[in-house]
């Protein structure tokens, strides 16, 4: 049965209605892009319907574009249009649009193509957005990068630490304890040229410890090297300090070094306390009240002076009881006792050493009754760095001054002359032996080599050269009786 007339348009609306609805090709006219409104053509020859440009765009559907037309009557080219004029032509097969653009939203459709001979398809649909990155990745040549620890892209694309770089927090940093300096990763820690920070040079003689230059002990730097500021004379106490013609730089000062002569000041730091000490410099002063238990009494002491190695201090007693026990041995301490209560003495010396410990004493004495020496105390052991519990082997005392009968232990072995003076020498022993050297008239100034008479020991057998003196004690030993003992000046050197 042919279909003509009315019922024939009525069918091809039908037809054209259902393809637009299911996105399918017009049969009349050119197909429109993905997308894109229906182009209806105007009358005339064939419409030749172009197919769309495939639609770029994420997700993008499929458009698809039609053949061209069959010869037929002028005909409407667009779909849902009744075509005025002839019969209408028959559609071409559906051609096959693009391929499905990248994920992204649908591409916007095309814009109405004209009528007439080659109808127009729609123009090309627009693509979808590029995807983004997940979180604080940033999108570097075409993939996500963490830049707070990519290599190559550190910060920022394309950004390239350096091969003794790392990545850090979006920063190209060095290895931990190295530091930039000058475009090379360099150690900050321990390097003398670079110490804490580049260019950070530390002075001759210092090393770089944990960042921090650092001369060697009892040292400072000064000019840009290291130095002794208690023996240069051109750095004495301080930098810059220039010790001048006939002086020597002596633990930080300037003096004439065959002075005893310490500037007095009044009496300081006073106590009666058993045992108070007082520091002055190298030095300290002990109230050393060790036989107290043999009497009753009180001993004070206090300072007067101190410049450099050369200081002043006194004492003052009021003793009872045993009159040949001794009762108290307030002096000055350097080096060991019981322990090490100070550094940079100069001490433990060992005797074979060859080295002099010159000490010089000037001093006044009164005394009403009793008995009392002034003396030096001087112990040796076997080992070079004492503890507090390493007994002496050895106690050597040089009595510069003696009143009231008092007398050394052990028995007199022989008269010795020492640095220009007489001595009696004495040999006994307690827990250890005991040498004393008592000098055959009374003096109240004089300078000595503590060595000469540790060298004398030696000589007679009594001693062994690999022994080290390690403390040298300067005091007055009181058992009974009143009295003051002033030191006006005092120093004992290593030299």
């Amino acid at each position: 049965m042919t279909l003509t007339g009315t019922k024939w348009r009525s069918l091809a609306v039908l037809v054209a209605l259902s393809a637009s609805a299911f996105n399918c090709a017009s049969p009349t006219g050119g197909g429109g892009g993905a997308g894109g409104g229906t182009a209806t053509g105007s009358g005339g020859s064939v419409a030749s319907g172009s197919g769309g440009d495939t639609a770029t765009g994420s997700g993008g559907v499929t458009a698809a574009g039609g053949n061209a037309g069959n010869p037929g009557n002028p005909g409407s080219g667009g779909a849902n249009v009744t075509g005025i004029g002839g019969t209408t032509g028959i559609a071409g097969t559906t051609g096959r649009g693009g391929t499905t653009g990248a994920a992204g939203t649908i591409g916007s459709g095309g814009t109405t193509g004209s009528g007439g001979t080659t109808g127009s398809g729609g123009t090309t649909g627009g693509g979808g957005s590029s995807a983004s990155c997940a979180g604080t990745l940033m999108r570097c040549s075409g993939s996500c990068v963490d830049t707070t620890g990519s290599q190559n892209n550190c910060g920022a694309c394309g950004k390239v630490c350096r091969s003794d770089q790392s990545c850090w927090q979006s920063a190209c940093i060095c290895p931990t304890g190295q530091g930039d300096c000058g475009g090379v990763c360099k150690d900050i820690m321990s390097s003398t040229a670079n110490c804490g920070t580049c260019g950070n040079a530390c002075a001759t003689g210092a090393t770089c410890v944990t960042g921090a230059c650092q001369c060697p002990t009892g040292q400072t730097a000064c000019s840009g090297a290291c130095t002794n500021m208690n023996t240069d004379g051109k750095n004495c106490g301080k930098c810059g300090t220039v010790c001048g013609s006939g002086t020597s730089c002596l633990f930080g000062a300037c003096l004439d070094p065959t002075s005893l002569a310490c500037t007095p000041s009044a009496k300081a730091n006073t106590s009666s306390t058993k045992d108070a000490s007082i520091t002055l410099g190298k030095y300290w002063i002990n109230n050393n009240q060790w036989g107290a238990s043999t009497g009753s009494g009180t001993q004070s002491i206090w300072s007067t002076c101190q410049q450099g190695d050369l200081i002043g201090w006194g004492t003052s007693w009021n003793w009872t009881g045993t009159s040949n026990k001794v009762k108290s041995y307030a002096s000055s301490v350097l080096g060991w006792q019981y322990g090490w209560k100070l550094t940079n003495t100069g001490l433990p010396l060992q005797i074979s050493s060859g080295s002099k410990l010159n000490c010089g004493w000037s001093f006044n004495i009164t005394q009403s009754g009793g008995a009392a020496d002034v003396s030096y105390d001087i112990f040796a052991h076997t080992v070079a760095m004492a503890g507090t519990n390493d007994t002496p082997t050895d106690e050597i005392m040089i009595w510069l001054y003696t009143a009231g009968g008092a007398a050394p232990v052990g028995t007199k072995q022989t008269t010795v002359t020492i640095d220009s003076a007489s001595w009696d020498l004495y040999r006994g022993s307690t827990t250890w032996n005991v040498f004393s050297y008592v000098r055959t008239s009374n003096a109240t100034s004089a300078v000595i080599n503590i060595m000469d008479f540790m060298n004398d020991l030696v000589s007679r057998g009594w001693m062994q050269s690999s022994k080290y003196v390690s403390t040298v004690q300067s005091g007055t030993e009181i058992f009974t009786g009143t009295g003051e003992l002033d030191t006006t000046g005092y120093y004992c050197r290593v030299q």
